[in-house]
């Protein structure tokens, strides 16, 4: 698929209007229609990790379960976790995988392949003490990062390690490298009180979102692949704020940009490319303008309206085919300026 016609998708995509004061999610999901749109009847379009769900449900990485859920907040297992890592890192899974070597679980587990493929390849071991695998326990998040970035072959010495990265992950534990790279490139995020969580057990949700961004990161000089993935991320922003998730909304928008300005550095001679990267941009302060405004800076909010209106004209400029959404841009950021007394600049 060209990049024009790839673009030209999200010129076509029908936003809500954006309400300075947000309205309940039941209401959202009942008045826009909002439902589940994966193959999971527990994944609705207002989910904090529905891109990244609803993209590996389509690459066939996961597949729920029987009743048609994926129970996203469950806890996940040794044995879940690494048929998720495999898969979805692309990594060759055979049927004839030989005899197993591990004494907690048999040849004829739907695991079975994915834990002795993990074991080749040298990102499982067995217990030092008994041999055994666990295959149920729960993993924490400096278990899988190790195992995601081990299956993916990361350089995790590339980013470079100074000091402890916080509190509770100083630079001399075993798991200080993994999520220092993690960390570095965006997989993981501090929480509020400043800490990585390395022994916080992962959740379906968690993990998903985690390999997911793994195969953005990957994925990176695949510019095609990085404007569809923008246009996701741009589909979801305005979902977010009609069900009051407004923190949703905001890392949205700021993946859209990554993502487009990564294109942008792909392509840089290209106006449609730019063009999508300055509409990132734009929609990303249009946010900014709404979260200000919810927050009654109503001044703070005037002045990022007025910068999304400049930047959505810059992308009208320099690519004629962006006006439908440029035009959408301007018109929520003054409706934004007119409820917050702001005037256009």
């Amino acid at each position: 698929m060209k990049i024009q016609k790839l673009f030209a998708t999200v010129l076509t995509l029908v936003f809500l209007s954006i309400p300075l004061a947000p309205v309940s999610a039941e209401t959202a999901e009942t008045s826009s229609g909002i439902k589940a749109v994966t193959d999971f009847q527990d994944v609705l379009r207002t989910h904090s990790n529905y891109v990244s769900i609803s993209y590996l449900n389509e690459a066939g990485v996961i597949n729920g379960y029987s009743d048609g859920t994926f129970k996203p907040e469950n806890p996940i297992n040794r044995a879940e976790v690494l048929k998720i890592i495999l898969m979805g890192s692309g990594v060759e899974v055979p049927e004839d995988f030989g005899e197993v070597s591990f004494p907690d679980f048999q040849k004829t587990d739907w695991f079975a392949r994915f834990v002795m493929k993990a074991k080749a390849l040298g990102i499982v071991k067995g217990d030092d003490a008994d041999g055994t695998f666990a295959p149920s326990r729960q993993v924490n998040k400096a278990e899988f990062l190790k195992m995601l970035l081990m299956a993916n072959n990361i350089k995790i010495d590339a980013v470079q390690m100074e000091d402890d990265l916080a509190p509770d992950a100083p630079k001399e534990a075993w798991f200080a490298p993994y999520l220092n790279y993690a960390f570095q490139v965006g997989i993981i995020t501090k929480n509020e009180q400043g800490l990585l969580e390395p022994a916080k057990p992962l959740t379906r949700a968690e993990v998903a979102d985690m390999m997911y961004l793994l195969i953005l990161i990957k994925g990176s000089k695949d510019t095609q692949f990085l404007l569809h993935r923008a246009e996701a991320e741009l589909a979801q922003i305005e979902v977010y704020i009609a069900a009051n998730k407004v923190l949703n909304a905001k890392r949205a928008s700021e993946l859209a940009v990554d993502l487009t300005q990564q294109a942008y550095r792909n392509m840089p001679d290209n106006n449609v490319v730019l063009g999508a990267a300055k509409l990132s941009r734009a929609y990303d302060w249009l946010v900014d303008a709404f979260v200000l405004g919810i927050q009654k800076d109503y001044t703070g909010a005037a002045e990022w309206a007025n910068k999304a209106i400049d930047k959505a004209t810059e992308a009208w400029e320099v690519n004629n085919a962006t006006q439908p959404i440029a035009r959408h841009i301007k018109d929520r950021a003054r409706e934004i300026l007119a409820q917050v007394g702001g005037q256009e600049e």
